[in-house]
This record gives structure tokens, sequence and C-alpha cells, in this order.
């Protein structure tokens, strides 16, 4: 009975997405005519010109309010019947794409809309609404447009802050466009089937999180196309040669034991470029009716993953990424936004562990979550701790603890005020917790017995 109570209220508010005016017009009627009501009643001394005059004028704002009004649903009417001869004729022109957000706490998620051709109503607004992933719906908006001095224009473009809850690749697949007149009174609505995608982007932070260095992994049998400094290593150093730089002899050791030796000094190494980084999305669990970890758990690992490899990048390396799972064919070609869009888009797994993702001979960094088996991660540590570096991502610092006011409120005061509270909740009774709590612990008692090894301090 409540499934059905809720598919009701989803077809009723579905429909309301098309009824052509506003509450503002609504309002506007039921106000107007409760004044004309009450002015007709007012006590006028009858068959005088002040009696008249006051007719005349009740009479001058109806025939006013009539023109505005009409004026209104004509200049959008005018609008819609352009759009849908153009729609008819040769089709509309449809794009999104996010752009590249900035790698800051404070960035947004901003989308860019262009379509063309459209007309908009004389001193009015176009609003959108999507829907995306087949059943999900946006709220109602406008878009935040540039500065322009046509008048007269055939294409709308700007940008939209779009709070969505998740970092992925999202699927639009209709637009509701509302033609809407100056006073919002009228909002007739229309629909263009698209096939558009984009994804959100996780948001790169500055905080250490490593502190192993990266190790040389690049094979000496292929040579690199841009040669890079790496410091020598200062604590060795080898006897001095005819060709070698007296500048660099060790006058101290020479002052003791009577021998010329030199420092070995930095070296232009062609083969010390590449990084290989790891970052594994297998889960051990049973997930998949679990929207806590489905959705905060893994913004926040996606997250960590995207600002580690901005950490390496800073540094001068080239970071090589391979997905553990297969990722949908795009046209990014900047090597940086295909491997922020191979996160953005990844997801929880259970097709390919960690025993077949992970390369040693190659690895230099491994990611792992609190999600990653804890036999077969003790078995790489074991085997290759001191020569990988490994970061751990303990999930459950992507939400705060839940405290005993926290529940007292939930019961007794009042409901979970936005989804991040209810996620809160959803994890605090959930029969995963206990099991997902003990592996992390776990993991960082495995992880803090190697030096080359990191557990990543909260960042959010």
């Amino acid at each position: 009975m409540k499934q059905k109570l809720k598919s009701f209220s989803l077809l009723i508010q579905r429909i309301g997405f098309y009824i052509p005016f506003t509450w503002y017009f609504v309002l506007f009627i039921a106000a107007g005519s409760l004044g004309i009501l009450w002015l007709h009643k007012q006590e006028t001394i009858p068959d005088s010109a002040f009696a008249a005059i006051f007719a005349l004028l009740i009479r001058f704002a109806i025939y006013f309010c009539t023109v505005i009004l009409t004026f209104a649903v004509l200049s959008t009417l005018i609008s819609l019947i352009y759009f849908i001869w153009k729609k008819k004729k040769s089709g509309i022109d449809f794009r999104i794409n996010t752009p590249s957000r900035g790698d800051s706490e404070q960035a947004k998620q901003i989308i860019e809309i262009n379509i063309h051709p459209i007309l908009k109503p004389i001193l009015g607004f176009i609003k959108l609404r999507f829907k995306y992933d087949k059943t999900h719906y946006s709220q109602k908006f406008y878009l935040i447009k540039p500065t322009t001095n046509k008048f007269f224009n055939t294409t709308l473009s700007g940008t939209y802050n779009w709070q969505l809850p998740e970092i992925k690749e999202y699927r639009v697949d209709k637009v509701i466009l509302y033609f809407e007149d100056f006073f919002q009174f009228f909002s007739i609505a229309i629909t263009i089937n698209t096939s558009s995608n984009f994804y959100t982007q996780p948001i790169s932070y500055s905080s250490k999180m490593m502190e192993a260095f990266p190790r040389k992994t690049e094979e000496t049998t292929t040579r690199i196309e841009e040669i890079k400094k790496v410091e020598g290593e200062h604590i060795n150093y080898k006897n001095f040669e005819s060709n070698d730089d007296v500048r660099r002899i060790v006058w101290k050791i020479y002052a003791k034991n009577k021998e010329l030796v030199v420092r070995i000094p930095e070296i232009m190494d062609p083969y010390a470029s590449h990084i290989y980084l790891y970052a594994t999305f297998f889960s051990a669990f049973n997930i998949t009716a679990n929207d806590t970890i489905q959705v905060p758990f893994l913004n926040y690992y996606k997250t960590v993953c995207w600002s580690v490899y901005k950490q390496l990048a800073q540094k001068g390396f080239e970071i090589r990424y391979q997905p553990d799972q297969d990722i949908p064919q795009n046209n990014i070609t900047n090597p940086e936004e295909q491997i922020k869009y191979n996160f953005s888009v990844s997801h929880w797994q259970r097709d390919k562990e960690l025993k077949d993702y992970v390369r040693p001979k190659d690895a230099s960094i491994v990611i792992i979550s609190s999600l990653s088996d804890i036999n077969q991660v003790t078995e790489l540590i074991q085997h290759h701790g001191n020569d990988i570096s490994f970061l751990f991502v303990p999930l459950t610092d992507a939400l705060n603890k839940q405290h005993l006011g926290d529940w007292l409120q939930w019961i007794f005061v009042q409901q979970e005020k936005d989804t991040i509270a209810k996620y809160k909740t959803n994890w605090s009774l959930s029969l995963l917790r206990i099991k997902i709590t003990k592996n992390e612990k776990q993991l960082k008692q495995l992880l803090e017995q190697y030096d080359k090894s990191t557990v990543l301090q909260k960042i959010i």
C-alpha cells in the first residue's frame, strides 16, 4: 500500500511538470478576484459622480490586467511555436558538458549547456528540467548566462551548479524546456529527447597523504623522450678517476684515510620518470544494497585517489594508472583528464581481485580501501612491503561518528535533515558495519608495521 501511494505521488508530481501555469498565476487570480469583490462591496453614494468614476477605475484595472496577461501569453506562445517549428524543420542542437573544476575544496560541480535554435519570450525566461538515469528528475532551474548585448538571440547557453549526490557519469535522457513570461505566471513545457552523458569530477585535496616516495619502476630497456633529473645518493661514494670532477672529492675522507673518493653526483636518468599507480575498487563484501557504501564511501575513495594522483603529478612524474574495470569509451584526449574520468566512473566491483590486478614488478603505489581482502593484502605486503608504497583509505572517515545525542534527536525530536544524516543512520543500523570496521582495524594494524605504508588521515 505504501509503495502504491508513493508511485501515485510521483505520478501526480510528474503530471504537475506540464501544468501550463504557476502558483504565481493562481495567487494573482485569487488575490485579484477577492480585491475586486471587496471594492464592489464598498459603500458609495448611489448615482453620484464618485460612484461612476470608482466603477470606471475598476473596469480600467481589469482591462489593463487582461492586456498584460494577454501580452505575456502571446510572447510565450510565439517562442514556443518558433521552437516547435525549428524542431520539426532542422532539429535542435543540445549540448551538455562539465568543464574542469578547480582543485580546491570550494570548487563546485558546474555544467555547461548550449541549445540552438531557441527564442526566449520577450522579457521572459527559459527554464529547464532534466530526466536522467532513466528514472530521476532534476529540479527546475535556469541558466546563469554570460553577458551579451544581443537583444535578439537564438542560442541559449550558460552554466548551472547542479548539486549531484555521486561522483560518476550521468546520462541525460530527456530535457523539459519551460517557456515563461516576465511575470512567471505561465510556464509552457515541451520536451527534447536526448542521449547526452556527462560526469561529475572529484576534488583534489592538497594535504600531505603519503610519506613514502615512490620507487623507480620503469625498465631500463625503454627510454623516454624527456630526460628527468634524479638526485644522486649522497651517502655513496666511489674511487676518484681521472675524468671525475675534482670539486666532488670528499676531503674529509682523504684527511682521515688518505683515499681520494668522490661523491656520486646528480645524474640525468632517462628511465626514472614513470610511476605506476594502482587503486583497487575490489570489495570482499556483498555491498549491493548498501547505499552508504555505494555513495559517500565511494565518493570519498575517488576523491582520495584523484588527490594522490595530483600530489604525485606535481612532483614532475608521469603517472600511469590502469583501472581494474572496464571504462566507457569517450573522446577525452588529455591524459590527466582521462585519469580523472577513470576515477569518476569507477565503481565497487567483485570481478578482479587485488592479486590479479596489481603487478608487483611495476607497482610504485597501491591504494587499498576498507573493503579490500585482508588475506590478499597480507600476502602482497609481506612479499613487496619494502618495495611498494601502500596507501590505506579508511572509508568510515567519510562519515562522522554517530553520537548518543544524534540518536536521541533522531528518535524523539526530528527526522534527518539531509542525506548525510540519513547515511549516518543507515550505516549505524547496517549489518555490514561490524564486519567492515573489523576489517578496517586489521588493515590498519597490518600496514603500520611497514615503513613504506601509510594509513590516510581524514581529509574531508
